[in-house]
């Protein structure tokens, strides 16, 4: 990793006698794309706020670049935030929106010209300066916002939730153009979201926040598939939860019992005989059988309750024997059409070894 731009040294904020960051510290490293992720209230928008300098903290420090700025006026940071609502303004055009910053630090008009172009184009709206705003789609306008924060070349370019009111397909492709972006300016991105989706596919690394505390920091693959608790791995993607208990450990494997089958799997984490554990498996991880079918290796055993279509895959809704509810997915093949299975068949559930995340039970 690089320089680091940002540090939070034991930050702590509150707000009405209510904790909203709880003594974090972090590093954000120069020309990486972080994401700050989870749910509403847990802080994440409060960080970003603090680092812009429209937040102070209460206790600890924000170091930019370096240098202590927890007294550091907004206007003299040298960072640019994307809003959530754009906050454009509507009586300008597109290039005087984008050059307003530039013309408050007295920069002459070739010059502003001349960068504003360059960040139109940058953002696919060559062309488009004399437009007003109240002609422009929610897309366009994000990307006026896009283009009027980095027009300014911030050392830092934060961006508050800012697809989250656009439709599906366009947030899709928003956010591979802000990858995109990021890649053609190589600054340091900070992306507040609740969606998992986006931190998943965007982010060099994700910070996973819950109550004002980060809860695990790491690479997207990391943080899919080697959740550090039973928080991220619920709030991460899709999960299937089974709860069990270790009958026996050998070094890196254990036995243990689930849903009443014995079943071995690695034992990354120390776990002893006796142990309550929670066993974590995707919907893709999930290896499904017919009955009728030899089913050779440890399962568990159930019906198909429901059967979705979704094109490339096809997910299965399956009900235990126990009664437990749980979800799989399997990837669909057109010449393979024996994988369409029928409500209420009896199936055998079973995964491959290895691929489960095994967690102390919370």
């Amino acid at each position: 990793m690089g320089k680091q731009i940002v540090s939070f040294k034991g930050v702590t904020k509150g707000f009405d006698n209510q904790t909203v960051v709880d003594n974090i510290s972090l590093d954000i490293y120069g020309g990486e794309f972080l994401t700050l992720l989870g749910p509403s209230g847990c802080g994440k928008t409060t960080m970003l706020r603090m680092i812009a300098g429209l937040e102070s903290c209460d206790e600890g420090q924000v170091i930019i670049n370096g240098v202590v700025s927890n007294d550091i006026p907004a206007a003299e940071r040298d960072v640019n935030t994307v809003f959530q609502s754009y906050a454009l303004f509507p009586h300008m055009t597109v290039l005087q929106n984008i050059a307003f910053g530039l013309s408050l630090k007295g920069r002459p008009e070739a010059e502003i010209l001349e960068k504003v172009e360059e960040a139109l184009a940058m953002v696919k709206l060559a062309g488009f300066g004399e437009r007003r705003i109240q002609r422009l789609s929610g897309g366009q306008q994000q990307r006026v916002a896009i283009a009027r924060a980095i027009v300014n070349e911030p050392l830092i370019l934060l961006l508050d939730e800012p697809l989250s009111a656009l439709d599906h397909k366009l947030r899709k492709e928003m956010r591979l153009e802000l990858r995109q972006l990021h890649r053609k300016l190589g600054i340091t991105f900070i992306f507040v979201t609740h969606d998992q989706e986006e931190a998943l596919t965007m982010s060099d690394r994700i910070v996973v926040m819950n109550n004002g505390k980060i809860e695990q920091t790491g690479e997207p693959k990391e943080i899919y598939e080697e959740p550090a608790n039973l928080f991220v791995a619920d709030f991460i993607g899709e999960s299937n939860f089974f709860d069990g208990r270790v009958t026996g450990t050998d070094g890196h494997w254990m036995d243990i019992l689930v849903e009443d089958v014995a079943m071995t799997v690695r034992n990354r984490r120390g776990f002893f005989v006796n142990q309550d554990i929670r066993v974590l498996l995707r919907p893709e991880d999930m290896v499904i059988q017919r009955a009728s079918d030899d089913c050779d290796q440890p399962h568990l055993k159930g019906r198909v309750e429901e059967l979705i279509y979704k094109g490339n895959t096809v997910d299965l809704v399956i009900r235990l024997n126990s009664g437990k509810r749980i979800a799989t997915t399997e990837f669909f093949n057109e010449d393979a059409e024996e994988i369409f299975y029928a409500q209420n068949e009896a199936v055998c559930i079973s995964w491959i070894q290895g691929w489960e995340v095994v967690l102390p039970n919370e």
